[in-house]
């Protein structure tokens, strides 16, 4: 299966006197919610869709309890979470506090399986 991309029109924010330029976008082709993603693992595996309802909420909410603690989770080939955050800059180590901290982040780092579908992807123009 291959991958819709279409074409989308940016100006330089900086030159407004400069050519547009077109760059590739996704076309999503839909979504998957939790429950036909519990229902496709049910059909693949000896668990009930309701076991593997349960298993996903209970993953979100431990990984979730893991990067609150400050811990990287991995998740073998699925990838990795760890905790990233944004803040103002300090002129000395000192000077750095937790009210520099701006906004956090979830870092998503794909594992081996993930590197190889996205380095075997297939794109169409629509």
């Amino acid at each position: 299966m291959a991958i819709i991309i279409t074409p989308i029109g940016k100006t330089n924010p900086a030159n407004h006197s400069a050519s547009m330029l077109y760059y590739p976008k996704v076309t999503k082709t839909g979504e998957v919610d939790l429950e036909e993603l519990s229902e496709q693992i049910a059909y693949g595996s000896s668990l009930t869709q309701s076991d593997c309802y349960a298993v996903i909420i209970s993953l979100v909410a431990t990984v979730s309890k893991e990067l609150d603690a400050g811990k990287i989770v991995r998740l073998g080939h699925l990838g990795a979470f760890q905790i990233s955050v944004k803040g103002t800059a300090s002129a000395t180590p000192e000077a750095v506090s937790p009210k520099k901290g701006k906004s956090a982040s979830v870092i998503f780092r794909p594992g081996k399986k993930f590197q190889a579908m996205l380095k075997d992807l297939k794109f169409i123009r629509k």
